[in-house]
């Protein structure tokens, strides 16, 4: 009985992880090991001297202009990967959050977490291939005509589309530390598997893991070929779903329309896109403009040999075109409906301290930001920092935790400059057009925090910021209110700057 006690304890110990704050997005990013940064100078040994290697054999496996179109897709992928890093993992977080059976950041968590991710990895890779509009982000890394190294590095500056089918690994509870170093391990795994130089394995390797011989029937463009091993790590997937094929025959690389250029990355990058466009640009009606951008690739290429374009008017042509674009419009309205509606503003509690000057609320933020005295260890007010700004997080039980660093210094933290005879000019780091002033008020010689009116003196008591649109990093701020009293009536004055 005791063991199984302990047994359910350590699982609710397990599932009981708490929330993680997004403005922690930076610290989790650096705890997070880079893996792939670790193993770049070996991933540039190796594919140096296979490249060396294979100069001086009768086996050519390089050719220059495709070698450089490799090497600036990587260049430009990698650029892309640090832009949206900060974007995904706050989504994982965001995710993870919302989530009652949270895992603990456990080393064993990612041995699961590894195996789902290669699960995922497979119906992504797979779809890719039977949907045009995922084929179009995955098109460059098959479209090299010779088999290397460098081929890894094709990756679509447009794959984060195929994200969605990776929410399942965050919504499975798993650390998003965890998640990250899943990814990485696949990225890494699937490097080696892009070589001629290492011929097959032992049969039991060969049957249910990824290796380079599986890979090469992958990227091989013949009829037995095509659509076959999708699998990452594991080809398993493969066995069970009917897309498994040893390599028997050497395959021939490629795709079957050639791309045009062998090293512009944009082309290599966008030409399926191009040629998307162009066939929904000359579709005959709703029907086939959807099937040209979902439908399988080899369906399409059948499609287009077989198809006799139908002769219609100048005014049929104007009139399919206008339902195209109403078409287009609506989807986009639903999208904007479905996914970027504003959140109904929340209501919070006025904050209670015994030092507070004043707070910060902001739409469609669920916590607050406290404004308070800033004492030193004697007991009295910091003449340099006389203010510092903390979080109350409502969404953690309300939790105090301070600014980081990035808040102190661009969006919530103050500048403070002593003006003499007790009194300071505060401003705000996210306005600072805007002056505050600290001052002893004269009824009861404590700090308050005013703002000037006209001559007046006007005591500040809360800021709230409407955000209407905009980024994570940069929202667009509407109006902000300043709710303030009058010192020498006591009427309360609202004072809104418009901004938006």
């Amino acid at each position: 009985m005791s063991t199984i006690q302990t047994f359910w304890q350590s699982l609710s110990e397990l599932f009981g992880a708490s929330p993680i704050a997004l403005t922690a997005v930076y610290q989790l990013q650096h705890s997070t090991p880079n893996l792939v940064a670790y193993t770049l100078p070996a991933v540039f040994v190796f594919t140096l001297v296979e490249f060396i290697a294979a100069r001086f054999s009768e086996h050519h496996t390089y050719e220059p202009q495709e070698t450089k179109g490799s090497l600036l897709i990587g260049l430009g992928n990698l650029t892309v990967n640090l832009l949206l890093k900060t974007v995904l993992v706050s989504g994982a977080i965001w995710v993870y959050n919302l989530l009652p059976w949270r895992m603990q950041l456990n080393w064993y968590t990612l041995i699961p977490c590894f195996v789902f991710y290669d699960f995922c990895s497979y119906w992504s890779h797979r779809i890719s291939h039977y949907c045009r509009f995922f084929w179009a982000t995955h098109v460059v890394h098959h479209s090299a005509e010779h088999y290397n190294l460098t081929v890894a590095f094709r990756q679509s500056w447009v794959q984060h589309f195929k994200t969605v089918f990776f929410i399942p690994v965050v919504l499975m509870g798993f650390h998003p530390v965890v998640v990250l170093v899943a990814s990485q391990l696949s990225t890494l795994y699937q490097f080696w598997v892009h070589t001629e130089a290492i011929g097959k394995l032992h049969p039991f390797i060969e049957k249910h893991l990824g290796t380079p011989s599986n890979h090469r029937v992958h990227h091989g463009s013949q009829e037995k070929y095509l659509d076959k091993n999708f699998g990452a790590t594991f080809m398993v997937w493969d066995h069970l779903f009917g897309s498994f094929q040893y390599e028997e025959e050497q395959p021939v690389y490629g795709i079957t329309t050639p791309v045009e250029s062998k090293t512009n990355p944009f082309i290599l990058n966008f030409h399926e896109y191009r040629d998307m466009l162009r066939d929904i640009r000359h579709s005959d009606g709703i029907g086939e403009m959807l099937f040209f951008i979902f439908a399988s690739p080899a369906k399409i290429y059948r499609h287009k040999l077989t198809r006799t374009p139908k002769l219609v008017s100048r005014a049929q042509r104007t009139s399919n075109w206008l339902f195209k674009i109403a078409l287009v419009m609506v989807l986009l309205a639903l999208g904007q409906l479905l996914f970027a509606q504003e959140k109904k503003p929340v209501a919070l509690p006025t904050p209670k301290s015994k030092n507070l000057l004043f707070f910060l609320q902001r739409t469609p933020d669920a916590n607050t930001v406290i404004y308070e005295l800033n004492y030193t260890s004697d007991g009295t007010v910091n003449q340099e920092n006389p203010v510092k700004g903390s979080w109350i997080r409502y969404e953690e039980q309300g939790k105090c935790q301070n600014l980081s660093g990035i808040e102190e210094k661009f969006a919530y933290g103050v500048k403070c400059k002593a003006l003499g005879n007790d009194q300071f000019e505060i401003r705000l780091a996210a306005y600072k057009k805007m002056p505050l002033y600290l001052i002893k008020s004269e009824s009861d010689q404590q700090y308050r925090m005013y703002i000037k009116d006209e001559g007046k003196n006007l005591l500040l008591k809360r800021v709230f910021v409407k955000i209407n649109g905009g980024s994570f990093w940069f929202p667009k701020v509407q109006y902000i209110d300043l709710f303030t009293v009058n010192s020498e009536s006591g009427a309360e004055v609202l004072k809104r700057i418009n901004l938006g």
